[in-house]
Order: C-alpha cells, then sequence, then structure tokens
C-alpha cells in the first residue's frame, strides 16, 4: 500500500494526495526538491501535521456543546461528533479557585461570537486535542488573557508560535496592570501575599500534594 501524504490546513481537515495516472511521476530529484520544501516549512514554525495513522480532527463547521470551565470546551463537529479542547498556550483558574465562574462565562461569550476554527497541536492524556482555537480572526486563547481570565502558560509555550508567545505575555502584563479580571484584587494582595492569584497549575501541585 502506497503511503498516504496528509497536509495541515486551516479548518485542520486533512486533505489526501491521491495518485492519478494524470500525475508526473515522481522522479528522485522531484523528491529530494518535496523534501527540502518540506524541511523549510518545519523551520519556518508551521505547526506539524498529525502522523498517519493518527486521530484525525473531525471537519468542521462546529457548534459549541458545552463549557467546562475558563479554557476547556466540547465543541459539536458537521458530523455530529463530540470534539474536545483544550486551549493551546493558557492555564484559566480551576472550579474551585476564585474567578472560575468568570473565566467560564468570558469564554462562552467570545465562541459564541464568531466562527471557530480549530489548529490542532496534540491530543493530551485527557483525549482532548489541545489546539490553537480562533474566533473569526481573533486568537480566543489572547483574548481571555487580555480580559484578565487566564494565565499565558508559559511550560506548553511550545504548543504556540513564537509570536504567540510575546503576545501573551505581553497581554498578560497588561491585564495585570489595568487590573482586568482575576487580577482586580492584586492591590490587596501586597498587604497580604494569601490574596495574590494563585496560578491554577500551582493550584493543581498543592492539592495533589494535600491529598
Amino acid at each position: 500500500m502506497q503511503p498516504q501524504l496528509y497536509v495541515c490546513g486551516s479548518s485542520a481537515d486533512p486533505l489526501r494526495i491521491a495518485r492519478s495516472t494524470n500525475v508526473t511521476p515522481v522522479t528522485p530529484k522531484r523528491r529530494r526538491l518535496i523534501g527540502l520544501i518540506f524541511s523549510a516549512l518545519l523551520i519556518a514554525g508551521l505547526p506539524a501535521c498529525q502522523k498517519t495513522g493518527g486521530p484525525q480532527l473531525p471537519a468542521g463547521p462546529y457548534s459549541v456543546a458545552e463549557v467546562f470551565d475558563g479554557d476547556s470546551f466540547n465543541l459539536q463537529a458537521k458530523d455530529g461528533q463530540i470534539v474536545r479542547v483544550r486551549i493551546a498556550g493558557i492555564d484559566a483558574p480551576e472550579k474551585t479557585q476564585p474567578y472560575s465562574n468568570k473565566a467560564k462565562e468570558s469564554l462562552v461569550d467570545l465562541l459564541q461570537s464568531g466562527p471557530i476554527g480549530l489548529q490542532p497541536v496534540k491530543v493530551d492524556a485527557y483525549d482532548r486535542w489541545v489546539a490553537n482555537v480562533s474566533i473569526g480572526d481573533r486568537d480566543l486563547g489572547l483574548a481571555q488573557i487580555q480580559r484578565g481570565y487566564a494565565w499565558y502558560f508559559v511550560r506548553y509555550k511550545k504548543d504556540i508560535s513564537e509570536t504567540q508567545q510575546q503576545r501573551y505575555a505581553e497581554a498578560e502584563r497588561g491585564a495585570r496592570d489595568a487590573r482586568l479580571g482575576l487580577w482586580a484584587g492584586i492591590e490587596a494582595s501586597v498587604r497580604n501575599p494569601a490574596l495574590m492569584p494563585e496560578p491554577p497549575w500551582k493550584f493543581r501541585e498543592r492539592t495533589r500534594k494535600e491529598k
């Protein structure tokens, strides 16, 4: 069986490049050229495609099925499949943390504001698609940080582009300086450090140790 080649599109739909009797045979020289072009794309920082035979993201358009918190939700694909999504590059408050409900409400509001686009990065340990999510031409992860309802998740910065990394870091500083969202009470934390917003990753680590 001939190997299948998939190209990552903006809608994350795999496009099969099939053999055809009308296609010019691939010579060794042409094969080397294709390899060089593909390598250049990877060096340019474009997301890698999923491996052949791995899970494939169902095709859109997508509708919102359920929102769990400020960074994860379920979508329903065109064929009815449920797609579990975790927004790449951000971390929002856990359900028992302050501002969790506000972060969830913010995400619901953003998801309803335009067509949803997914650029998958990987599947995580919870069977969710970690993905760059767009609402129209808007970066959903960036929007949550700008509103003050998520942290830039530096630990997983490789899941987003270098440009996004810079924008997310700047957005977090901006939201903090403007006292937006979960940063609203940060001035009180100067007098009482216990009031400083706790990043979700530290909260999860602390609660695991306390069990």
